[in-house]
């Protein structure tokens, strides 16, 4: 081991971290190899199923949530009932089509908006209101208000329109119908309180066809165009998307206010062939946050990771450092024993979004509706020359450790 290093986690104000946790961790570290980590890791899988936990826990806890495989739109869990391969396969699913008449597709047509808005179109069960811009002097268009909480009937995908992980499929699926099935309108703003935060993005007619490289009313009376075009060529192409995106971020940030410009190109930091996306000059502590928030849910946790300049996770926290801590309190969903590993895995509400993984039968210990209350450290991704960190209970699950329970447990 680094004896520089080794004496500066040594002398630590009170360290999270075991001595024996330190030296797996810098050892991590230090080789930072692949097949090292592979090889670790892999004796402390004892079946299938605990692998497929394992990974889900891992990614997870890596603040990349519900992704699918490479170059699919990210997952969620599914409605009851319903199974869907991923993001876009629920939104290929929903009907667009002989929604309204010719009569009626027009911005101004208040009732047949009002259908897309609040029966049709992902996000209708946080539907929150809209509003007209019919002004013929000014640009025509539309503003859809959408309010998030937790008092909410919907399940599934339905539920998770707004998660940062289907975000922009939701936002470009929600606009293209919106420019594809009214024949005018300039623009469709999307207006989200996600939690009590807003969200703001407005997308025009002309950056959707841009987008498209055609005028999309063509796809109002083509179904199989649409399919083409919007759910085979666009939303199943995650690079396409997340590009876009950024343009869109940028476009609004410079017409909100040309000061809060952040940078347009995205820049990486390459670390033993690994990459490593550097935060935007948006990925800042919220204006209205005067410090730290005593006990973070699991979500507000993982939305410490996302950079809303770049519209996805980043390895940095916006309001923590590296070796600082966090405290995180969740209800428990489930619980199940896996006798073959010796692992219990933990679901915590809602929609068992989130996951845990930890050593030993601890069925007898916990049952559903338990709130649990966790803590954990900012611990180094790289080392310490770098901002990138994760937690120390994704290190631990990295490096093949023993998951105690009572290691991250403040109380029960």
């Amino acid at each position: 081991m680094n004896k520089e290093l080794d004496k500066k986690l040594q002398t630590l104000p009170k360290p999270k971290l075991r001595e024996e946790t330190k030296d797996v961790l810098h050892q991590a570290i230090m080789d930072h190899q692949k097949e090292k980590r592979h090889t670790l890791w892999l004796p402390k899988v004892k079946s299938a199923a605990l692998l497929t936990v394992s990974v889900l826990a891992i990614a997870l806890f890596s603040f990349i949530l519900f992704t699918g495989s490479e170059g699919e739109a990210p997952r969620s869990s599914a409605p009851e009932g319903v199974n869907y391969e991923n993001y876009v396969s629920y939104l290929e699913s929903i009907e667009v089509y002989d929604q309204i008449g010719d009569d009626k597709a027009f911005i101004g047509n208040n009732g047949a908006l009002g259908k897309y808005h609040g029966q049709v179109l992902p996000g209708k069960y946080y539907a929150n209101g809209m509003e007209l811009q019919t002004d013929e002097e000014q640009p025509m268009g539309i503003h859809m208000y959408y309010k998030v909480t937790e008092e909410t009937s919907a399940k599934g995908f339905d539920k998770d329109v707004f998660h940062v992980s289907n975000l922009p499929w939701t936002i470009i699926f929600n606009a293209t119908t919106y420019f594809t099935f009214f024949t005018n309108g300039d623009f469709v703003t999307f207006d989200i309180d996600y939690y009590g935060e807003n969200r703001e993005y407005t997308l025009t007619r002309t950056q959707i066809e841009d987008l498209y490289g055609r005028d999309v009313n063509e796809f109002a009376k083509d179904d199989t165009l649409w399919k083409q075009e919007v759910i085979e060529k666009t939303l199943q192409d995650e690079k396409k998307v997340q590009d876009f995106m950024e343009k869109i971020r940028v476009s609004n940030a410079l017409s909100a206010d040309p000061e809060k410009e952040v940078i347009s190109s995205k820049e990486y930091v390459e670390v033993d062939g690994k990459r490593y996306l550097v935060p935007s000059d948006m990925h800042t502590p919220p204006v209205k946050g005067e410090g730290k928030e005593d006990i973070y849910s699991f979500s507000d946790m993982l939305y410490e990771f996302y950079d809303k300049g770049w519209g996805e996770q980043v390895q940095v926290a916006r309001n923590f450092k590296m070796w600082e801590t966090i405290k995180v309190s969740g209800e428990l969903q489930s619980i199940e024993y896996d006798g073959i590993s010796n692992q219990s895995t933990f679901s915590f509400a809602p929609q068992q979004s989130h996951i845990m993984v930890f050593d030993g039968d601890l069925t007898t210990r916990y049952q559903p509706g338990d709130t649990l209350l966790f803590e954990f450290q900012f611990v180094p991704l790289i080392d310490e020359t770098y901002e990138f960190v994760h937690l120390d209970y994704d290190a631990a699950l990295l490096s093949g450790e023993e998951i105690n329970i009572n290691e991250y447990l403040v109380s029960e």
